[in-house]
């Protein structure tokens, strides 16, 4: 992914928002009964928004520059959009091997992303909740 530049100001908080809207809307496509495969594209998608608004936070910091008025409630909205959307997936039980790998795959790439042993024994441990719900799919073992 490209690293957007801000130093030219023509960034706003808007083109923000709505580009980040518009790759949410472009990605949501028929999925599991569960609603699992639409709940992880919507968290990993408020990951990466909230990831590219600290990326560009530490850029605009780097270059010496102010933050713009509202950014820190920008961010804020960010996290609590991201803190939803990870609700929203873990109330939902998968129901299919499909929609179980994609979820175990989910929280393994968020565990390692962290980089630390205690995101990925939190990852595990949220697993462990979620597969031990009654109705729920365990994920199919690697060959």
């Amino acid at each position: 992914m490209a690293m957007l530049s801000v130093a030219s100001g023509h960034l706003s908080r808007r083109t923000i928002l709505g580009a980040f809207l518009v790759v949410v809307a472009s990605r949501i496509s028929t999925a599991a009964s569960d609603g699992i495969l639409p709940a992880i594209r919507w968290a990993e998608t408020a990951d990466a928004a909230y990831l590219a608004s600290g990326r560009i936070a530490v850029e605009l910091a780097a270059a010496g520059r102010p933050m713009p008025a509202g950014w820190a409630a920008y961010r804020a909205s960010l996290a609590r959009v991201r803190r939803v959307a990870r609700l929203d997936l873990y109330a939902l039980t998968p129901t299919t091997p499909e929609a179980a790998g994609a979820l175990a795959a989910y929280h393994t790439a968020r565990g390692e992303r962290a980089g630390s042993a205690g995101a990925r024994r939190a990852a595990r441990r949220r697993l462990r909740k979620v597969f031990a719900r009654p109705g729920a799919v365990l994920p199919p073992r690697p060959t």
